[in-house]
């Protein structure tokens, strides 16, 4: 039968053939552009990571032996551990891990550590890197959040998949239909269902092997021309970006491979199985036309636009099926588009809210002084006396731990369940009580004494001043946050012991406890909620710097610059302050406003890449438009004869095409804008925001643009249809055998 029939079918029914190959191509073309730029996405920010970061899982921080690191190398999944030289001192070294299995690295590196003689305390984990690997900290109450751009690119690739299934199924479905007469034949002489399927399945595959390989080699192609452009629209918005090559790995040809051999057999099975089941009286008479008798009336649309409305209702419901694939495409291409405004716009406005908005008031210029020791650095005054400067600070941080004791704790604490069930990443139950991180922020001496004076602190250098507030950890809204005084106030010492090396302690004069901390550009309390803040001036830190050490290899200055200064006046101070600090420290600058509009920039430049897959999802339906307006023309003709042979005129048939254009362009509109407000509305609820402010962020212009092209290309291809409809000869269009 293959050879009889289905070979010399493919041979002589070119027109037909070709659509399905086409089809293919295109389809095979997109799922391998999409395979191959999401996983370039992705890519790049993991070589970004390990350019910046580093290139390791986790680091250990400690006194380490050669037999220590021998025994973290010979840890099963351990791949490799390399001493960071660099970065070590004083006999502690710091040794940077990469695991075979990084999946495991929370439950890992304790063990590791413990290896070593250290505890969990002396792990740093590189979270950026394991959240691109998908592997989130389990401790962190906002863990999830490292899924929501997965979330965005996955749904926008869903929603691609299923509209190319849909449109691969019509061009096979418009290709086996032109066959039914055949099939029918076939059948009445014995053929069973099977049969024809599996006839009907050969050709799918012969026509579709060529094109979906020849597809995907495009995709390819497409793929690295898409990261170009992108490249190109990254470096406009962000220059002195990372520039990775465009990298295509062998899984990624292997799952766009898989997608669309699996697209193609359900597209191609979906009709087959439809034909084989009809009955052979049925396939030898054909199809025939859609019937058009209303079964239901289109009331909306009759009182909107009269009889041409209920018309125009009745044959958009004959072809609901053909048009399925349009109206699914122009639905699920809008709901993508807008799903994904929605979300980096209420991104943005979160951003904006959390970091800029509050940063305003927290500094203006920010410059990181690399490998220098607050101690060491000698321009602080100079600083101070430039000019545009309003107010500056000096400062560096340090890691500790302090011991505390059930007396110690607070009341309210206390009944909060204090450190009932909490990790022992951060808090170290020990004999009498636990453990804690007690970060140290170093400030220069004249900055913490105008610190003191500010929260009414007897201003001196001989004492530090404690946070004393803890947070809640049964309220994961990080915006406001609910706190619960830490210690008893009254205690007039404490003592700081170096983390690690607990047996090394000093003890410091406690000039006072505060409820808020000077003012920097220093995030708290985020991770670890009990870690407990220590405020000291340098002149303490010089005294006690031997017994705590821990201080980080960067100090930090942070500067305000005079009231309404634009971005010119603090580009400026930068270059100021490069002066000043002179050319023997290693410097990194960065202002305010240059950040903020790095940021909007950035975030356009993402929506500009995303919008382009969104368009191209929309292109699906617009084609499916043009194919069934202009494909089934002969059925429209008759449809048109008739009306105009009971007295409608032209007019009238150009109005019915008009309000059927106006519903299928609409609808999608209608039933995505309702399904937008409720998710934008759960993305400011999850964000912690206000859904007042949803108003201050609806991305109105592009999601209007966006309508507006979608109802110009569906009433183009009504356009062109309806005058092709229009230009016929009423006779020539009755005259069938199959008219009923």
């Amino acid at each position: 039968m293959w050879k009889e029939y289905s070979r010399d079918d493919i041979r002589y029914n070119r027109a037909s053939s070709m659509s399905v190959i086409i089809a293919v191509l295109i389809s095979a073309l997109l799922l391998s552009l999409l395979c191959g730029v999401l996983y370039n996405f992705w890519n790049y920010d993991v070589v970004r990571v390990k350019t910046e970061d580093g290139d390791y899982h986790a680091r250990l921080t400690g006194t380490l032996t050669e037999e220590d690191v021998e025994a973290i190398q010979g840890y099963a999944n351990v791949e490799s551990v390399r001493i960071r030289r660099e970065i070590s001192e004083d006999g502690r070294k710091t040794a940077d891990i990469r695991l075979r299995d990084a999946s495991s690295v929370y439950e890992d590196l304790p063990k590791i550590a413990a290896l070593a003689g250290l505890d969990a305390g002396d792990v740093t984990y590189h979270e950026d890197l394991l959240n691109l690997l998908f592997v989130v900290n389990p401790d962190r109450p906002d863990a999830l959040d490292v899924y929501a751009v997965l979330v965005v690119f996955a749904g926008t690739a869903l929603c691609a998949c299923f509209s190319l299934i849909l449109i691969i199924h019509h061009s096979f479905a418009v290709f086996m239909n032109e066959k039914i007469r055949q099939l029918g034949i076939l059948s009445s002489v014995g053929a069973s269902p099977a049969q024809i399927r599996t006839v009907l399945l050969q050709e799918a595959a012969a026509l579709s092997v060529l094109p979906a390989a020849a597809g995907i080699l495009l995709g390819i192609g497409a793929a690295a021309g898409m990261m170009a452009w992108v490249d190109w629209v990254r470096d406009r918005a962000l220059p002195g970006t990372l520039d990775v090559p465009f990298s295509y790995h062998p899984l990624v040809l292997c799952a766009a491979l898989l997608c669309v051999a699996a697209t193609v057999m359900i597209s191609a099975w979906m009709p087959a199985w439809k034909l084989g089941r009809i009955c052979p009286m049925e396939a030898v008479r054909g199809s025939g036309e859609r019937s058009l008798t209303k079964k239901k009336e289109s009331r909306l649309l009759g009182t909107l636009f009269g009889i041409e409305g209920e018309l125009a209702g009745n044959a958009l419901r004959a072809r609901r099926r053909s048009l399925r694939t349009a109206s699914f495409s122009l639905t699920f291409s809008f709901l993508a588009f807008g799903f994904m405004l929605c979300f980096f716009s209420i991104s943005s406005l979160s951003t904006q809210i959390s970091y800029f908005d509050g940063s305003a008031s927290e500094w203006d210029v920010m410059v990181t002084v690399k490998n220098t020791d607050i101690e060491e650095f000698d321009r602080t005054e100079e600083i101070r006396h430039l000019s545009g400067v309003r107010d500056a600070a000096v400062y560096q941080k340090a890691r500790a731990k302090r011991f505390l004791t059930e007396e110690e704790l607070s009341g309210e604490f206390r009944d909060a369940g204090g450190f009932e069930g909490v990790s022992e990443t951060y808090v170290t139950p020990e004999e009498g009580g636990w453990l804690i991180n007690a970060p140290v922020w170093i400030l220069d001496d004249a900055s913490f004494l105008q610190y003191c004076g500010q929260i009414g602190v007897e201003p001196r250098l001989d004492g530090a001043v404690v946070l004393n507030q803890v947070r809640d950890d049964t309220d994961p809204n990080f915006r406001v946050r609910n706190v619960f005084p830490y210690l008893k106030e009254g205690q007039e010492t404490a003592v700081l012991y170096c983390a690690g090396q607990e047996e090394s302690s000093a003890g410091i004069r406690v000039l006072g406890y505060a409820q808020e901390l000077p003012v920097l550009r220093e995030e708290y309390q985020t991770l670890d909620y009990y870690e407990m803040i220590h405020v000291l001036p340098v002149s303490l830190w010089e005294e006690i710097e031997e017994e705590i050490e821990g201080a980080e290899e960067d100090m930090y200055i942070r500067v305000f610059a005079e009231e309404n200064t634009e971005r010119a006046g603090l580009e400026a101070l930068e270059r100021e302050l490069a002066q000043a600090i002179g050319s023997s420290y290693e410097i990194e600058s960065e202002n305010r406003i240059g950040e903020e509009e790095a940021s909007d920039s950035s975030y356009r430049a993402l929506m500009t890449i995303i919008g382009g897959f969104c368009i191209l999802l929309a292109m699906i339906g617009i084609g499916n438009v043009f194919t069934n307006t202009l494909g089934f023309a002969r059925e429209r003709r008759r449809e048109v004869a008739r009306y105009l042979s009971v007295g409608m005129t032209p007019q009238s048939i150009r109005k019915m095409f008009c309000v059927e254009a106006l519903v299928l362009a609409g609808r999608p509109v209608l039933v995505t804008l309702p399904v937008l407000a409720v998710i934008s509305w759960i993305f400011m609820r999850v964000a912690y925001l206000d859904p007042a402010l949803l108003l201050r962020c609806v991305p109105a212009a592009p999601l209007l643009a966006f309508v507006l092209a979608e109802f110009a290309f569906v009433g183009l291809a009504y356009y062109i249809g309806g005058r092709t409809v229009l230009r016929m000869n009423l006779a020539d269009a009755l005259r069938d055998d199959t008219l009923q």
